[in-house]
């Protein structure tokens, strides 16, 4: 139970953070959307403060706006361990003048590497339209969890609130629950009150309520505004062009302003073994190799042009840090795509950062995109058709909270890559950045989404990979949208035992309702149906063959 919470105010916000004991706090929250200018001035102090009086294991917390989030984030890791960049759904602000935003965030940074939080559940929810539950189980229904769906870092609001200066009642409550451990006493810290709920909290100071100050909220001016603009380096390679070769000595072939759209998905920690990329850089040397291509993007941009990059929201602070220095943030888009489930907070949220050269007057058709169906329906094809025929098309606003593109589900849709994209996700940003016969430029190609994506949009493009596989099924597939006008994919043929993953995990399910505990592969050899070998075959690990069992032993403990 939390026993004690320490709560602070503005004036005094960064004098009692000073007078915290080291090492007395199991987390501290800090509401920086709410911060006086005047705290502002002292953030790098009040920080180290919260840092230092947090125990081995505390957690801390930081609310705030995209623009600002980045350095403090940067400057943080530096002190704790990054864990999340929790998304918090607001009302709809109209910040720059890219999407509307609903986006404010909230930073979770642990002191140590263990650290505990409760698993938070929320009611599944269902499709108005077919009454199926929202989300798209493809076949995997079996593996609902009856008390709910594990919460992610995507914290979305069927009535969103302000979250930019404040935090609501719902979302303050949520990470209540996170840190509120059972058999712990938890002591926190949280500020400045008048951002806060007033419930349990003590009365909120309206009169000191920081509004929408311009200071705080208007696009951040590059720090520098004339990146460097060196002549090109070598042969112009062209445009419509599939290029093999190092993405740094390529792209310094190319004349500045040159490119429309350039977009890149760096490899992260990837555990694969394709090693033309060398994952397994240290930090540093990653982010100095993302900073370099990164500098050529800016460099050949064209000024009307927009700057996409993809990456996990770790990697992408560091990114924003480096990029907010020359080029206009205009929105933290969150592509909400939850990927394997793992750890208390289920990951979605990966960061897709847009950035422009000017602060307006770029390319972006806003207008004939503007509008998406509601997120009160599935994305069922059938639903969808179904709903359309009736005329039922409730539709709300694209923001830069991109929750109705999946990734891709099925094999028959995906080449041999560890992270490939949907094309629904690059036609979006190719629509609503470029027209056509413009260029679009990804220097990390690999399976070649980007390029193929706008050549079916008629739009010119480059893409650049060192990898010899990935620049020849670019350039196969190339030519089948220049035949076909589409990428011919072969059927896939179902397994070879005739069963489907979801018959075997049904049948351990079975079995373990029977033993009264999880089965393992020396109990499918002595009670299973089913020979061992064929789970071996179908599964990756043991661990996704009994998700299904591991359900019925949670209904059991239950009860």
């Amino acid at each position: 139970m939390i026993r004690h919470l320490i709560m602070s105010d503005e004036p005094l916000l960064v004098e009692d953070a000073k007078r915290i004991a080291s090492q007395s706090l199991d987390f501290a929250l800090l509401v920086s959307g709410g911060l006086s200018e005047e705290t502002w001035k002292s953030i790098d102090g009040l920080l180290d403060d919260l840092v230092r009086s947090l125990k081995p294991g505390g957690l801390l917390f930081v609310q705030g706006l995209p623009i600002h989030l980045p350095s403090l984030g940067v400057y943080l890791d530096q002190r704790l361990n990054f864990k999340y960049w929790i998304v918090l759904e607001s009302s709809i602000k109209q910040f720059t003048n890219g999407l509307p935003s609903v986006h404010s965030g909230l930073l979770m940074f642990v002191k140590g590497h263990h650290f505990e939080i409760n698993k938070v559940r929320t009611p599944h929810e269902y499709c108005k339209a077919c009454e199926r539950t929202l989300k798209d189980w493809g076949g995997k229904a079996h593996l609902m969890n009856p008390a709910g769906a594990a919460i992610s870092d995507v914290w979305k609001a069927q009535n969103a609130e302000d979250n930019y200066t404040s935090l609501s009642e719902a979302f303050y409550q949520r990470i209540l629950s996170l840190v509120d451990v059972n058999g712990k006493e938890i002591i926190g810290w949280a500020g400045p009150t008048h951002a806060l709920p007033t419930s349990p909290t003590p009365k909120r100071v309206s009169e000191n309520k920081i509004q929408y100050q311009p200071s705080l909220f208007s696009v951040l001016e590059p720090h520098q505004t004339n990146p460097k603009s060196e002549e090109p380096i070598g042969e112009f390679p062209g445009f419509n062009v599939i290029l093999e070769g190092d993405a740094l000595e390529i792209l310094r072939r190319y004349p500045n302003e040159s490119i429309d759209l350039v977009f890149a998905d760096p490899p992260y920690n990837l555990d694969k073994s394709y090693n033309v990329y060398n994952d397994e850089l240290a930090g540093k040397e990653y982010l100095t190799w993302c900073n370099q291509w990164l500098e050529e993007y800016v460099r050949i941009l064209k000024p009307t042009g927009s700057l996409f990059v993809l990456n996990l929201p770790h990697w992408s602070m560091y990114h924003a840090d480096y990029l907010n220095r020359q080029l206009y943030l205009q929105n933290w888009i969150v592509w909400d795509a939850l990927s394997e489930p793992r750890g208390k907070l289920m990951p979605a949220h990966y960061s897709l950062l847009f950035y422009t050269k000017q602060k307006e007057g770029f390319t972006f058709n806003y207008e004939a995109l503007k509008n998406i169906d509601s997120r009160l329906y599935c994305l069922r094809r059938a639903c969808i058709r179904s709903r359309k025929l009736r005329g039922e098309n409730q539709q709300e606003l694209l923001t830069d909270l991109w929750w109705n593109i999946h990734r891709i589900k099925h094999r028959r849709d995906r080449d041999y890559h560890p992270c490939q994209l949907p094309e629904a996700l690059l036609e979006r940003i190719i629509l609503l950045t470029t027209n056509p016969n413009d260029v679009v430029l990804d220097a990390l190609a690999g399976t070649g989404t980007t390029i193929i994506t706008a050549a079916k949009l008629s739009r010119r493009f480059v893409g650049i990979d060192i990898d010899p596989f990935y620049v020849e099924l670019m350039q196969r597939k190339i030519k089948e949208v220049q035949l076909n006008g589409e990428v011919i994919r072969p059927s896939i043929n179902r397994s070879k035992t005739g069963l489907t993953k979801k018959e075997l995990q049904l049948e351990l399910r079975s079995l373990a309702k029977k033993l009264g505990r999880l089965p393992t592969p020396e109990d499918v050899e002595i009670y299973g149906k089913y020979d061992l070998k064929v789970y071996l075959n179908v599964f990756p690990t043991w661990g996704k063959a009994i998700k299904a069992a591991k359900l019925e032993i949670s209904d059991e403990k239950k009860c």
